[in-house]
């Protein structure tokens, strides 16, 4: 009776516990968006049929890729810690469960100081299909912030009184709406007061005001890639914001004010608009300011602003401005480069100031438009009539010319081989002074590039004409060289050389017939080479002839003795010089 009653029991107790086992397995089925997990032959467990490219690849955005890795990799830990009880009773003791780490992101890169309060959502979160309701992950029941969205979906009526935001996954407190054309579709967000930043792409409204208390708690703000006209009012006084980009909305008007009470506001960008001036901003802080693509800008008062504010402006080299040039005869518009109004600015500012002899003199004469839309200001420095003994130590780095008239320098020395400052003139202007060589600029880039050199009424002596020579070859840049009122050393090379090659280089040298000599009365052009060439009477010239009057002299005594010598055989008396000659006491000799 027993085992008939065991055996009885027995099957409806299986059959109590199989039904009490499927829930649990189907509620573990559930908590895992993946696949069961298989057991492979050495027992480490690994996902079935799934990798992590497959994961990557199902988000339908980069940070939305972040979120649903970084909650399946949550997932699957969850799943291989639940079965383990049972897998571990089935299982020999050396047996494990692993499962396969994701690959580490790649460290992103560091952004400047004036980009870390700024938020930025990534172009892909608004993708097509996007109605602001934040998506839950498959099999999890929905957030709170998800039903309520459905809520405001099925209960708003239309779609302006939809929120159109969500909430950035990767980024706490911030937010990001896409394809706005009503401001109620931010405005009907919960905790709006809570949001910290802001991103709104694709908004499409005539004006936008920004004294809208949405924008009241923010502290990066930013509105792009749509298509605004106008930008009203201005942000509520004493605002957090510290980040504001408004760039790429067709936006042609800031209202003055605009952002003139934001204390902290540390970067705007205002890029590729139709914006002619810039709104005033807080003036007791340095704000880094993006102004290109704005192809309307004015010159006049972008540069008022350069001088007066200390701003920071973003890629200044590829920023431009219409700069209005009165020409002689007509009147044209010009593009100039932020960069260049910038280094207007540092022309004057860094004007030099010698101590004991007084202040240099900083213009900007005007501004040469150069090849691609590239502007060159010419600052000029003038530094005469100081009593300056040598050049200024430091110019503008923009010097185009450099005036040092009427002073007393006499060397040039080493400024223009090793001063960075003097690399950029184009115009020397030194006439007046006590400078004896102008070898110093052999060898610098000031020889190679310059135009113009007055060297008028100094104290040269020498012309050196084969670096010159080299300098002036290339006739096309229209180079000349003052040299009149300087007195030469001048010889017979001045005569033969020099002369010929100022006459060679007349038009490059328009000056030439009033450089002069120190130790001649003359003009260099005027030297005659046959005055000045000819050799001093030197003795040696009239050895030969004494060595010829000896030779003959010879020949005629060796004559004489042979002629005395023929007669005395022939006639038996002496030549009557000889006859003439009193006896000597050698003579008895040879009579006896």
């Amino acid at each position: 009776m027993f085992a008939y009653t065991y055996g009885l029991w027995l099957p409806l107790l299986l059959l109590f516990a199989g039904a009490c086992a499927r829930p649990k397995e189907a509620q573990d089925e559930q908590s895992s968006p993946h696949l069961p997990l298989e057991e492979s032959e050495q027992g480490t467990s690994t996902p079935a049929n799934v990798t992590m490219a497959e994961i990557t690849t199902t988000a339908s955005s980069p940070v939305e890729a972040v979120a649903k890795t970084t909650s399946n990799s949550r997932a699957v830990t969850e799943t291989n810690q639940m079965p383990a009880v049972a897998t571990t009773a089935d299982s020999t003791p050396s047996s494990t469960s692993t499962t396969t780490a994701a690959p580490p992101s790649p460290a992103a890169p560091e952004q400047p100081d004036y980009l870390k309060n700024c938020f930025h959502a990534e172009e892909q979160v608004c993708g097509h299909g996007f109605d602001g309701r934040p998506e839950a992950l498959e099999g999890q029941p929905a957030s709170p912030k998800t039903m309520q969205s459905d809520s405001q979906s099925q209960n708003g009526g239309t779609q302006g009184n939809h929120c159109q935001c969500r909430e950035h996954p990767a980024r706490p407190n911030s937010w990001y709406c896409c394809n706005i054309s009503q401001i109620t579709m931010i405005s009907t967000c919960s905790n709006i007061s809570k949001w910290t930043n802001l991103h709104v792409r694709n908004m499409t409204v005539k004006d936008m005001d920004l004294s809208n208390p949405i924008f009241r708690s923010l502290q990066s703000l930013a509105v792009t890639d749509g298509n605004i006209t106008r930008l009203v009012n201005a942000f509520p006084r004493l605002s957090a914001l510290k980040c504001l980009n408004i760039s790429n909305n067709n936006i042609s008007e800031i209202h003055s004010r605009a952002v003139k009470d934001v204390p902290h506001l540390e970067f705007f960008g205002m890029s590729h608009n139709n914006l002619s001036l810039v709104p005033h901003r807080n003036q007791n802080k340095n704000i880094t300011l993006d102004i290109s693509g704005n192809m309307r800008m004015l010159c006049t008062p972008l540069n008022e602003i350069i001088y007066n504010e200390s701003i920071n402006f973003l890629n200044p080299e590829h920023s431009y401005c219409q700069y209005n040039a009165t020409r002689t005869w007509f009147q044209s518009t010009d593009k100039v480069s932020v960069e260049q109004l910038e280094n207007r600015k540092r022309c004057l500012t860094n004007c030099p100031v010698i101590p004991n002899y007084g202040n240099c003199k900083c213009t900007l004469e005007n501004i040469m438009i150069i090849q691609d839309n590239q502007s060159k200001p010419q600052c000029h420095v003038d530094c005469s009539n100081l009593g300056l003994v040598e050049l200024p130590q430091r110019l503008p780095d923009n010097t185009f010319m450099l005036n040092i008239t009427n002073n007393k320098i006499t060397r040039l020395g080493d400024y223009f081989q090793t001063n960075p400052t003097y690399h950029n003139i184009n115009r020397l202007v030194a006439d007046n002074n006590q400078i004896s060589s102008i070898y110093e600029f052999e060898g610098t880039k000031f020889i190679e590039t310059f135009q113009r050199i007055y060297m008028r009424n100094n104290s040269l002596s020498k012309i050196p004409e084969y670096f010159l020579n080299n300098a002036l070859m290339d006739s096309g840049l229209g180079r000349r060289i003052y040299l009149a009122g300087n007195k030469l050393q001048c010889d017979c090379n001045s005569a033969k050389t020099l002369q010929n090659w100022l006459k060679e280089r007349s038009s490059d040298i328009p000056d030439y017939m009033d450089i002069r000599c120190r130790n001649i009365p003359l003009s260099v052009i005027e030297l005659q080479e046959t005055k000045l060439c000819q050799s001093p009477p030197d003795w040696t010239d009239y050895i030969y002839y004494l060595i010829a009057a000896e030779i003959i002299l010879l020949l005629a005594l060796i004559a004489k003795v042979s002629y005395d010598y023929w007669v005395f055989k022939t006639a038996g008396y002496l030549p009557w010089p000889a006859s003439k000659m009193p006896k000597l006491p050698c003579d008895w000799l040879c009579e006896s």
